[in-house]
């Protein structure tokens, strides 16, 4: 379902970009943007399959735990069992954390998301959740039935995200091989980086050397990010942004 070329960009209100950062929870990662997020800012997290999305948002929240903060995990796809299964191979126990009244984990049925805004609103306001986490808008949106659709409901949800004043990570698929240019495609559906107040993508696809893993932070509003390609690896830990860069191309 391709966006046309000439559909405008959505306009959504910025947060709060003179505000308080919010940890990433990926180590290296924070000084290169800025100190975090922006505090109620929401987030484009996309690469390919198996580039590390869902581990990076994963490590977001348990970050927040760690620091107070309540979590709200939206699934659309993958089994939340399964999830805080492989979550514990990094040492996060979410099914305690879920216990305590630390996080919340739910799923939604991609193709019965006719309420879906105002549950999230509601399960938001119930949890008091400060950091949320929407995997995936690909999902999302091939749930949707025309273009049209896909880009007002991602408008929607995300100016209601920043009202709530949430710290948002959207995680979005991107078809075929990504390529490490600036310029490739950024979401699933061309739209999502319209919404967003930052973009990182995730790739993992031949760079060569014991890490075959980079990121780029294609936009933060108002912060001077690093540019270009930045090495990361996934380790017992989780992710972890490395020290020395190298001039990837």
């Amino acid at each position: 379902m391709p966006v046309s070329k000439k559909a405008k960009k959505p306009k959504v209100s910025s947060a709060d970009t003179k505000g308080p950062r919010v940890s990433s929870g990926i180590p290296g990662l924070d000084r290169r943007i800025g100190g975090g997020f922006i505090r109620g800012s929401v987030n484009l997290l996309s690469g390919g399959a198996g580039t590390g999305k869902t581990i990076f948002a994963l490590q977001f929240l348990q970050d927040g735990i760690q620091k107070g903060e309540l979590g709200l995990f939206i699934s659309m796809e993958e089994d939340l069992s399964e999830l805080k299964e492989d979550a514990k191979s990094f040492g996060w126990d979410f099914d305690r954390y879920e216990q305590q009244g630390k996080v919340k984990f739910m799923y939604f049925y991609p193709y019965d998301l006719s309420d879906f805004q105002s549950q999230l609103i509601s399960e938001i306001t119930k949890t008091g959740a400060t950091r949320v986490v929407i995997d995936s808008t690909s999902v999302f949106g091939m749930a949707l039935e025309d273009e049209y659709e896909v880009r007002k409901q991602l408008y929607a949800f995300a100016s209601q995200l920043k009202r709530l004043k949430c710290t948002t990570i959207l995680t979005s698929e991107i078809v075929g091989e990504p390529s490490l240019s600036a310029s490739s495609s950024l979401s699933r559906f061309g739209v999502e980086e319209f919404v967003s107040d930052s973009v990182i993508t995730l790739y993992y696809a031949g760079l060569g050397g014991e890490n075959d893993r980079a990121l780029r932070i294609i936009k933060m509003r108002r912060t001077n990010q690093d540019k270009g390609v930045i090495p990361f690896k996934i380790g017992t830990k989780g992710i972890e942004v490395l020290s020395k860069e190298k001039n990837y191309k």
